[in-house]
């Protein structure tokens, strides 16, 4: 065989409202190249000094749910950054998944890999978009979860803002109460509605009213200064932020003509953060 390469997008969960039941692929791509071989495994970029080089690396994990990963080479060429809540994880277990799909000649659906990452990747919304692309709606009716991609793009352009520390998830998690008023419970429904039907129409302006969420991000604040920062004080341009999944990422939504001056007052505001203007990315891992 010649060398295989799958990629892989990063993703945004949550989306503001969208609260564990939506997420975007973004332009940000992690790659699997795979090889005849004796099992090495390297890594390049992110993660390069900390991550596993052996069969406990989470995508060889993912490849071992479709086919066994003896006999090849596997080198990582990682771009998104890891625990910052832009679905690395995610990524790395859908190149994982699709590259043992090809290698095995098995056609599995997106539904089915969904189905086999799911017990390595905690989060459904972010493996959904990283192998569809676009963005993506997930539900649990009877046996779920169930996913579906809604739309291809967004009419409001990403400009990522990566903070140079990181967030554990299930740490983030405890910060949330377990219960909520009736009122504060209607009004966070209303605005994922609202999203939802932005998302369907395409209309700008119902995308930035629905960015405010009342279920996570308010709780979260106290590991997410950014998206403290440009909720009290938003920068030129801005039509709206959000937490990217448990943070500390956080995502400026920005009109598509703005985005670069957009990135640009960020990178002032934050010269210590990486600033990212990207697009939403159409293809999932491929």
């Amino acid at each position: 065989m010649r060398e295989l390469v799958v990629r892989a997008p990063a993703s945004t969960a949550n989306l503001g409202p969208g609260f564990d039941c939506a997420a975007a692929a973004l332009d940000l791509w992690n790659e699997l190249h795979v090889e005849p071989g004796d099992g090495e495994v390297t890594v390049e970029g992110e993660g390069a000094g900390e991550l596993p080089r052996d069969a406990d690396h989470l995508a060889l994990r993912a490849f071992a749910q479709v086919a066994p990963p003896t006999g090849y080479r596997f080198r990582f060429v990682n771009r998104i950054p890891l625990e910052r809540g832009l679905g690395a994880s995610a990524a790395t277990i859908a190149v994982g998944l699709v590259a043992a799909s090809l290698l095995a000649n098995n056609e599995l659906s997106d539904d089915e890999l969904l189905q086999l990452g799911l017990p390595l990747e905690g989060h459904p919304d972010n493996l959904a978009a990283a192998l569809r692309g676009g963005v993506c709606l997930i539900w649990r009716n009877g046996a779920g979860p169930h996913t579906a991609r809604i739309a291809t793009d967004l009419p409001l352009a990403p400009v990522v803002v990566v903070p140079d520390t990181r967030v554990n998830t299930l740490e983030s998690r405890d910060r949330l109460p377990r219960e909520l008023p009736y009122e504060e419970a209607t009004a966070a429904a209303a605005q994922a509605a609202l999203l939802g039907a932005a998302i369907a129409s395409g209309d700008a302006n119902l995308l930035a009213d629905a960015f405010h969420d009342r279920l996570h991000e308010p709780y979260r604040l106290p590991d997410a200064p950014v998206l403290a920062e440009l909720r009290d004080d938003p920068v030129p341009g801005q039509q709206g932020v959000t937490l990217s999944g448990s943070g500390p990422t956080v995502v400026v939504w920005a009109d598509k003509s703005n985005a670069q001056s957009v990135a640009h007052e960020l990178e002032q505001r934050f010269p210590d953060a990486r600033v990212l203007p990207l697009a939403i990315a159409d293809e999932g891992a491929h």
